[in-house]
């Protein structure tokens, strides 16, 4: 146990002062007790003794924790000391199943102090928290050379990656998956984490499947209002509000004003590639014959159709589940479908009669796909039906026109009129609705093929080819009509 400097001296001078007094005593035939050297000798040894024992009395023995040379506290001994240390070096690191470490350095010096001096330095667990600094052993998952977590272990992170793959392929008996790969270059390395850094398993697969959100800011235009914003950037109208707290349909927007646009795109992207095997359906078509005894507008199914079925084999490739390149290897029809024959009353106006206008195999189809693949760059104009400028509605309503066949003027009647078809069984001609900037149908164009349609996009694009696998059209797609 050290003693302070003081205290030193002073044992060593009670030292001295014993060694004469045992002299005096080995040496007692030749001086005498009453000598004036063994009084003072004796009072002096009396006097020193009496101090340490007070010192002794009125202090305690501790040590002092020393944090890259500094002092930080006191605590009851070296053992206590390297005690606290390790307990918060495990409570930093238990919620993952780790031991922190610090890099700091950590010494300690045995002291004596005044008890009330220890008891107003005693080292807690927060003070020594607040000055140490911690880290984890982890691994660090990167995405294109940007850290998107910090997790626990290597195996924490590989099966992350491997539940996100699994979520969006599915191999069966009727898919077969040839190849599963990240489209982003992924990499997985240890390094050093803070513990407020680190994230669990469940919530870095949470994140990774919610997708990264992205905020940008954006100036109000004259004569925007919300919806047209939300065309603009192929959002929902609620999409828009929703980076907007407070406001609603009827706020009002002033030019020059800055307001938020919230998005969100995915972490990563799951390429897979292979063929997929199954039946499907080949929808029959309505065939329309002018009944003279009808009255105007009445109609009469004379024979019922009936779908037919056929089985199809194709290859494809897909990201995140979604179809982005699909090309049939096999198709063998195993039913025929046989069409339905409506008889019609006659028009109070010439009409021109058409149907199966969304076949591939028809010509009327054919110059219906033409004429609108024709218009591809004309402007984006809202309430637009002409060359001068379509908005989408008013451009299917034109490129129909141009086949004898007169569509509803808003998307929404045009979705609510019409045949439905399924979206595996779509066929040139079809239109094809979306949820955009608004619910319901709000958006319209004519599918072309190939998973692709035509349509006046918005003012930003005008009349353009897209394909529903975007993720945009693939997530908003409402339904198909053919008329």
């Amino acid at each position: 146990m050290h003693l302070s400097p003081v205290l030193s001296r002073l044992k060593d001078t009670v030292l001295i002062r014993v060694k004469d007094i045992n002299n005096f005593f080995h040496n007692k035939q030749k001086i005498s007790w009453k000598s004036p050297r063994v009084i003072s000798t004796l009072s002096i040894t009396i006097m020193l003794t009496g101090g340490l024992t007070y010192y002794l009395s009125t202090t305690t023995s501790a040590a002092a924790v020393m944090i890259n040379g500094q002092q930080i506290g006191l605590v009851q001994n070296v053992n206590s000391g390297k005690t606290l240390v390790e307990t918060i070096l495990k409570q930093q690191g238990e919620p993952f199943g780790l031991t922190a470490r610090t890099h700091d350095q950590i010494d300690y010096e045995r002291v004596r102090v005044k008890s009330d001096v220890y008891n107003e330095s005693t080292l807690s667990e927060d003070t020594l928290q607040e000055k140490l600094k911690f880290y984890l052993e982890g691994y660090k998952l990167e995405v294109n050379g940007s850290v998107i977590a910090f997790l626990p272990s290597k195996e924490d992170a590989e099966k992350v990656l491997k539940d996100y793959e699994e979520y969006y392929v599915k191999p069966s008996d009727e898919n077969k998956v040839t190849s599963v790969n990240f489209a982003e270059e992924v990499s997985i390395e240890v390094t050093e984490v803070k513990p407020e850094e680190m994230k669990k398993f469940d919530d870095t697969y949470k994140m990774l499947m919610n997708g990264k959100i992205a905020t940008k800011e954006y100036t109000v235009q004259a004569n925007d209002s919300w919806w047209l914003i939300a065309r603009k950037n192929d959002m929902l109208t609620d999409e828009v509000l929703a980076g907007n707290p407070g406001a609603n349909e009827d706020t009002k927007l002033q030019p020059g004003q800055i307001i938020k646009l919230v998005s969100t795109t995915p972490y990563l992207t799951v390429v897979s590639e292979g063929t997929y095997s199954g039946s499907e359906t080949i929808p029959y078509d309505v065939v329309t014959k002018t009944d003279k005894s009808l009255r105007v507008g009445q109609t009469k199914v004379i024979e019922q159709g009936s779908n037919g079925s056929k089985l199809v084999t194709y290859s494809y490739v897909q990201k995140n589940g979604i179809d982005v390149t699909k090309q049939v290897l096999d198709e063998k029809i195993v039913k025929a479908p046989v069409n339905q024959v409506v008889a019609k009353g006659p028009s109070s106006q010439p009409v021109t009669v058409a149907y199966g206008v969304s076949r591939g195999s028809s010509g009327s189809s054919s110059s219906l796909i033409n004429r609108a693949l024709s218009l591809q760059g004309t402007s984006y104009v809202f309430g637009g039906t002409t060359k001068n400028g379509f908005d989408c509605s008013g451009f299917t309503k034109y490129v129909y026109s141009g086949s004898g066949i007169s569509l509803p003027r808003t998307s929404y009647a045009q979705f609510a009129s019409g045949t439905a078809v399924s979206k595996n069984n779509l066929q040139s001609g079809d239109l094809v609705f979306f949820s955009t900037y608004a619910k319901g149908a709000s958006h319209v164009g004519i599918y072309i093929g190939g998973g692709n349609f035509v349509h006046a996009s918005n003012p930003g694009s005008g009349v353009k080819t897209s394909s529903l696998n975007d993720s945009f059209y693939s997530s908003r797609y409402l339904g198909a009509r053919r008329y």
